[in-house]
Formats: structure tokens, sequence, C-alpha cells
């Protein structure tokens, strides 16, 4: 009996040595084996994203495939933030070099004609650049943690690869929005801009047009990138011209904004500021004059997900235009009469023209998309689906 017992307590002092050995190893082949299946799910988004561009570009020499391949490096060092004297000039100083830089490579590269087409290359372009450049990054962590077998390292990488994930999918969907001339989510700022715009106006800075409009029984100045090829426009400098030119002294921007989790996609809501993402820069040249010429400023958003605002636009985004427009007339009554105001449309106008005329061709475009993606079974929740059960995107 003694022994039997002895034999046991043997037995289960093995197991737990070995599982306290053993364990960390098999968890930590578990989570490097889930990290490189995810690892070749970006592969596919990042290789299907090239394929896109190559198929929509028409390189004029089939040795320019290596040279998108070559491009597909290309990276931007931000200026030293130590000191920050003139760090917002510095900084729009590089991006106006990086964006030159593609706009000379489709031109060297592609058969375009079209300038509105060559835009729509350019912006697909850069979508895929930062999804390979993503891509790039997680293979570089995860090779360092089977060399290190770091489980630190590998845990938070898998904390953090379903939002990877997420932002990876739709840099692919919006590389062939970009490359199709399809409106995306962010393009809603525009799209609220153009029903208000009946005529195309004239181009006040790079990539953006004006025109003096009737809107709630008064005179507004409506502004927006110029369309339908895909540009954001130098607003910064548009709005300083405007200001200047027609004494203008109130100011709204209408723009998409990023929900929380539980907030509806395609809601509306206003409040006071510049509503302007991205870097920062046009945004602090519109503050700046604000300060300076003591310019009130109020905005309206449209929520939604970053995902959502970097993919096709969806139909409740679309339908949210009408929305912000009641937001704009109840702004609007808010305003003494003897203001001139200006209304801005933030946002890409990818697929999206200068006026209300042109918005029929927009809307015929985007109802294609939902049929075509409603018939995947992908469109509801395709940033939900379970990648083991995802089919491939028709491209």
């Amino acid at each position: 009996m003694q022994t039997l017992l002895f034999g046991d307590n043997f037995w289960s002092m093995l197991l737990f040595i070995l599982f306290f050995f053993l364990y960390p190893r098999i968890y930590m082949m578990q989570i490097i084996w889930k990290l490189e299946s995810d690892l070749k799910e970006l592969e596919y988004y990042y290789l299907s994203a090239k394929r896109l561009f190559l198929k929509n570009v028409k390189l004029k020499k089939a040795k320019y495939k290596q040279a998108v391949n070559n491009f597909l490096e290309f990276v931007i060092a931000f200026p030293v933030d130590i000191e920050p004297t003139n760090l917002v000039r510095k900084i729009e100083h590089i991006l106006n070099r990086y964006e030159n830089r593609f706009t000379y490579f489709i031109d060297r590269v592609s058969g375009l004609r079209d300038e509105e087409e060559k835009k729509n290359a350019k912006y697909a372009l850069i979508s895929a650049t930062g999804l390979y450049q993503l891509y790039k990054i997680l293979r570089h962590y995860i090779i360092t943690i089977k060399k290190t077998n770091n489980l630190q390292l590998a845990l938070i990488l898998q904390m953090t690869m379903p939002m990877i994930t997420k932002i990876a999918k739709a840099n692919m969907r919006a590389t062939e929005a970009f490359a199709k001339g399809i409106p995306i989510g962010d393009g809603i700022g525009p799209m609220v801009a153009a029903k208000l715009k009946t005529k195309e106006g004239k181009e006040i800075a790079k990539e953006v047009v004006i025109s003096k409009e009737k809107f709630a029984d008064r005179d507004v100045y409506v502004m927006k990138a110029m369309g339908p090829g895909a540009a954001l426009g130098k607003l910064g400098d548009a709005v300083e011209k405007a200001v200047k030119t027609y004494k203008i002294n109130h100011i709204i921007t209408v723009d998409a904004a990023a929900k929380l989790e539980g907030e509806k996609t395609g809601s509306v809501a206003q409040g006071v500021g510049v509503m302007m993402g991205g870097i920062g820069v046009e945004r602090h040249k519109i503050e700046e004059l604000a300060i300076k010429y003591d310019i009130p400023l109020d905005g309206v958003i449209i929520k939604m997900s970053p995902e959502e605002a970097s993919i096709h636009m969806k139909p409740e985004i679309y339908k949210a235009a009408d929305k912000a427009i009641k937001e704009l007339r109840s702004l609007m009554d808010l305003i003494p009469k003897n203001e001139k105001v200006l209304i801005i449309g933030v946002g890409n106008t990818c697929g999206v023209g200068n006026k209300v005329k042109d918005l029929s061709k927009t809307e015929d475009v985007l109802k294609k998309t939902w049929r075509r993606l409603k018939k995947d079974k992908e469109w509801e929740d395709y940033f939900e689906k379970d990648s083991s059960k995802k089919k491939r995107w028709r491209l």
C-alpha cells in the first residue's frame, strides 16, 4: 500500500515537473504559430494591394514592375522634435516632398493620361506602401521573438494583432477604392460640401476649389478638395486666401470622426474647433488664422470607425450627408446674418465631384460597389470575420 502511494506521488511529481518546464515552451510555440498565421494573412493583404495597383496603373513598360517593388520600400523621416521651433513648417516641408515624389513616380511609370486617374493611382500606391511597411515591421518582430524566445514581446504582439489585422484589411480595401476611384468613408466631408455647391468654383489653392453659394437663406462660401480624383488639398493655404479675399469671419468644418465602440456609424454631432484629422499641418494653419483674426470655429462630424474611414463609403455614411446638412442649417441659425461664413468639406475627395450635379455619378459607383460587396457576403461584418473562414476577395 505504501509502495503504491509512493508510486502515485512519483508520477504526479514527474508530471508536475514536466508541465512546469514544458508548458512555457508549448505556449510559446502556440503563440508563434498564431502570429505566423496572422502574418500570412497580412502578406495576402499586401500582395492583393500591390496586385490591385499594378492592375489599374497601366505600366508603360514591363520593367517598371520592379520599380514599383522598389518604391514600396519608400520611407519618410520626420524632423526631430527635441527643439520644436518651426516644427510644423518642417513637417509640411517633408510632407510636400513626400507627396511630390509619389506624383513624379506615377508620372514616370504609369501609362495613365487622365489626371484624375493619376491622382487615384498615387493614393493607391501610398496605401499599398503603408501596408507593406506594416507587414515588414510585424515580420521583424515575429523573427525577433523566435530568435530571443521573448514571451513578453510575444504576448504584447498577440494582444495587438486583431487591431493590426483590421488596419491591414482596411488598407487593402483602401488601395482598391483609390485605384478604382470609389469614394471612401473619409470622403463624406467633401460630399457634404459638393451637395451645397451648384458651381464648380475656382481653384483658390493647390487642389482646393471654392464657390459662393446660397444656403439657409444667406450667401456662404463652400470649399472642398478638388475632385473627383483623390486629393486632400492644401486647405490651410486655401483658408488663408479666402479669409483675406472674402473677409471671412466665421468658419465651419465638416469631417469624418472616429466613433467610440457602441456609437452608431453615420451618427452626426456638432462641436467647436477645426474638425480635421491627419498629422495636423493644415489644421494648425487654420487655427493660427482663427487666433489672428478672431474667427469663431464650429464644426460638424460624421462618426465612423477608423477602418470605415479608409474603405468604400458605407450606405449609412452616405445617408449621413443629409443629416450633416441639417446640422449645418441649425448652426447657421446661431450665426449673425452679417457674418461671412466659410463651410469646408474636409477629407479625401476620391470619387466625389465638385458640385451637386456630379454626385449622381458618385451614387451610381457606390451602388455598384455595395451590390458587389453584399454578394460577397462580407459587407455587414467584414472586419469581424474569422480569418480561417474568410474567402478571398474578388479583385
